[in-house]
């Protein structure tokens, strides 16, 4: 799905007033271009939709999709949370200045260290599993100090989703299943009986890419009425839950488009009727937005090498980048699309692969995409790379890392291209 404010001026894409030519020109190509304000824009509409007067409504941004201290500047000035997933994310936030207390801090094996930085800061911590409790336990009576925290659970819904990301289902590896009355049991436990470690609710997340309403409802309800057995069962008061994310984007032109305004909305009316109905509505409910956030509001910008026509009857469009900035074609056959920035109204005549330079066959961003006639320097364009790009990119065959530009009056680097020293840094 092509930005919002994309436009086309004189053949030439542009954000905004911006010329996308020129910002690859200035800064370098491969480059992740994000639209500022559209970033902006889609953390207004979680914050504004998924509202209540009924309960207090949080949007933590999953910041696994994409996350950078520029990034962290804007959650807080639209008062979103943050949710971290290892040490590296936590330090990014803390250096950024973002307030930890509005950390959620998930893993399913979490490190003893990575535990007790989240202590000492006081994130909100998401307790995978029982000898994780034990061992948060431990921590905190060792430092005498208390922490908040969720328990992940799964409520076995399948999401209808790829399977690398499906996160709820029985044999999921993260967290313990609703249905599993013996652990739950054991993990209530050993709350009830903690001086330190306080179970603020239960938290779930049923996958990544969701492109229908019916299994964020249902999540809504099994969640609910979960937390409510187990408040009666324990007589242990619970004031959270958490929703998690898995609000899913278009990629192409073929995929369906969720209506994410209709879901908050509709997701609280739901918290709202089912909480009457059973006589509890939690204090504070969460959900995890992260790919709905950032992903349609980049591009990556590519330098268009040699065109090949191979004997098999083959087209390959070169590029200057390829997997290791965009790893999610070869990892889940994710599909994408394409224009050429420079080339905006000419016919598209062209059936080519786009092609990467690293050593591996299977280095193809985009199958069978259908271009303008190319040419050596051309401007490749492509559409919805701002999650799981930047942050799954790699060194592989020591191809440097990009650098990512913000859009806003004008571009702005917000992390730098990695130089030839930077990939000896490390070395003896």
């Amino acid at each position: 799905m092509k930005p919002k404010y994309l436009n086309v001026k004189n053949n030439v894409a542009h954000i905004r007033d911006i010329n996308l030519v020129e910002v690859a020109n200035e800064y370098k190509t491969p480059l992740y271009v994000f639209d500022q304000v559209e970033l902006e824009d889609n953390m207004k509409l979680f914050t504004t939709n998924f509202s209540s007067n009924n309960f207090n409504c949080h949007t933590v941004y999953a910041s696994k999709a994409f996350l950078v201290p520029a990034l962290c500047e804007l959650l807080v000035k639209h008062g979103l949370w943050m949710d971290a997933v290892s040490l590296g994310d936590l330090y990014v936030a803390y250096k950024s200045g973002f307030p930890m207390e509005h950390i959620i801090f998930h893993g399913n094996n979490k490190l003893k260290e990575e535990l007790e930085f989240a202590v000492e800061h006081n994130c909100v911590i998401v307790v995978d599993h029982l000898e994780e409790l034990k061992l948060l336990n431990l921590i905190c009576e060792s430092k005498q100090k208390n922490i908040n925290t969720m328990f992940r659970v799964n409520p076995g819904i399948d999401a209808h989703t790829h399977k690398f990301i499906q996160t709820a289902t029985y044999v999921s590896k993260f967290g313990e299943s609703i249905f599993d009355e013996s652990t739950i049991d054991n993990i209530m436990k050993e709350y009830v009986n903690s001086k330190f470690v306080k179970l603020l609710g239960f938290h779930s997340h049923i996958g990544s890419q969701i492109q229908e309403l019916e299994p964020f409802l249902l999540n809504v309800n099994k969640m609910l009425l979960f937390s409510k057995t187990v408040i009666d069962k324990y007589n242990y008061e619970l004031i959270t839950v958490n929703f998690g994310g898995g609000f899913g984007i278009p990629y192409i032109s073929n995929d369906k488009a969720l209506n994410k305004e209709l879901t908050a909305t509709k997701m609280i009316e739901l918290i709202t009727s089912i909480g009457n109905e059973i006589g509890w509505l939690p204090k504070d409910v969460f959900i995890e937005p992260g790919r709905s956030i950032v992903g349609n509001a980049c591009v990556t910008l590519y330098t268009c090498g040699d065109f090949k026509h191979t004997y098999g009857d083959k087209n390959y469009q070169f590029i200057d980048g390829g997997m290791t900035d965009n790893i999610r074609p070869a990892l889940y056959s994710a599909e994408y699309t394409c224009d050429i920035a420079n080339k905006m109204n000419y016919e598209k005549c062209v059936v080519c692969d786009i092609a990467g330079k690293c050593c591996e066959s299977g280095d193809i961003i985009i199958y069978n995409a259908l271009i303008p006639n190319p040419n050596p320097g051309d401007i490749l364009m492509v559409y919805a790379t701002g999650a799981y790009n930047y942050s799954m990119a790699s060194n592989y065959n020591n191809i440097l890392k990009p650098s990512v530009v913000f859009i806003d009056k004008r571009p702005k680097i917000v992390a730098k291209r990695e130089t030839l020293d930077d990939l000896l840094r490390l070395f003896k």
